[in-house]
């Protein structure tokens, strides 16, 4: 499935960033998110029976990873803000997510990730990838 068509049908809608995993050994960037749902039409249409209930985002093979501003973690809200290729590093992608992080006196600020990986995938909580 190609890459934005793929994106595409990932719903994060009303959804919390959990955990982000860094293994650098792997090459790899794990977003946890508390529930990740599927758009199999036009929009979301309620549709739950592939959800990944704390399941990850998995970006693969990655070059390099930028939190804006830096220091806060996300904690809260996430979305999908774009993909592109990466023209400077052919064959890589340029993927931009947007999260919130609230405080304890529950102050928000937007964080932007942006991660230059190959790809993306979903994974369930056992581990089991999803490409498409």
């Amino acid at each position: 499935m190609e890459l934005e068509r793929f994106m595409r049908s990932i719903y994060l809608g009303d959804r919390a960033c959990k955990s982000v995993l860094m293994d650098g050994l792997n090459r790899e960037i794990k977003i946890q998110i508390d529930c990740i749902s599927r758009v199999r039409s036009e929009s979301w249409d309620y549709h739950t029976a592939e959800d990944l209930v704390d399941g990850f985002l998995v970006f693969e093979d990655v070059e390099g990873v930028t939190f804006t501003p830096p220091g806060r973690m996300p904690n809260d809200w996430i979305e999908w803000a774009s993909v592109a290729e990466d023209i400077a590093q052919p064959g890589m992608n340029r993927f931009v997510i947007k999260a919130g992080s609230v405080d304890e006196q529950g102050n928000d600020v937007e964080i932007e990730l942006l991660i230059i990986a190959k790809a993306v995938a979903l994974e369930d909580s056992k581990g089991v990838r999803i490409r498409e």
